[in-house]
């Protein structure tokens, strides 16, 4: 390693700060404040070049809160990543959605715009999602969620938390699972086993799908039935201590 190199490495930023000032104030040329630190030429002037910077920043003319800093293009592709980006981003219902562009931009949009909107991006993301290769997977995490009363079918990569399934049912039957287990079969699924809660139906369907891949009970039911049941008794205790302190009272 050059010797300047290292005398710029180990060179603490206490002493980087004294020799931008010394090069600043101009009393020393660069070379000799170089060879004075054991260091190059392009190393004091790039610690010059910070220090400059710095003061241009501190003693720069503060901006107005109503200057123009950007202008940005709208266009309608532009509108429709906003809309995408609000629901999505910033968990924006649809009202709010449209209350934003009304009030910010001054654009009127309906209820109707906006669904549109996303369920166009619904359809692009379908087909993104349908292009990767699930082979490498090899555990399966299954279950079954709700949005409102409609069931959703959900497959989940245990390592990478990558979400294979997704998908809004009627009905969350064997076949209705096996359908959707063999669609992901064919681009690749075939884990060594899943983890699932005892769902009948979502055990059925893997299993008419991929025969003897295991199914492995979860231990989220398990563990949530257990806190009740300690917090059940929890209950109990104290209310049975809180009357046996009465009883010791008025004894």
């Amino acid at each position: 390693m050059d010797r300047g190199v290292g005398a710029a490495v180990g060179l603490p930023e206490s002493g980087r700060k004294e020799l931008a000032i010394q090069a600043l104030a101009g009393t020393e040329t660069l070379s000799d404040l170089a060879a004075q630190h054991g260091v190059s030429r392009k190393f004091v002037y790039q610690q010059t070049q910070k220090a400059s910077a710095a003061l241009d920043a501190a003693f720069s003319p503060a901006v107005r809160d109503d200057e123009v800093l950007f202008e940005l293009a709208v266009t309608k592709t532009w509108l429709r990543q906003v809309i995408v980006a609000l629901t999505l981003i910033c968990r924006s219902s649809y009202r709010g959605v449209v209350e934003f562009l009304r009030d910010l931009l001054g654009l009127p949009v309906s209820l109707g715009q906006v669904h549109d909107v996303l369920q166009a991006a619904t359809r692009q993301a379908s087909v993104v999602n349908d292009e990767p290769d699930l082979s490498g997977i090899r555990v399966g995490l299954h279950d079954e969620i709700f949005q409102g009363a409609t069931p959703v079918l959900a497959g989940v990569d245990a390592a990478s938390t990558y979400c294979y399934l997704l998908v809004t049912e009627q009905r969350r039957d064997a076949d209705t699972w096996g359908v959707h287990l063999l669609d992901a079969g064919e681009r690749g699924l075939r884990p060594d086993y899943t983890i699932a809660d005892a769902g009948q139906g979502l055990r059925a369907g893997q299993q008419a799908a991929w025969g003897d891949t295991p199914c492995h009970g979860d231990v989220f039911h398990i563990q949530r039935q257990g806190e009740g049941l300690a917090n059940t008794l929890s209950r109990l205790a104290t209310g049975a201590t809180t009357r046996r302190k009465t009883l010791q009272a008025g004894i």
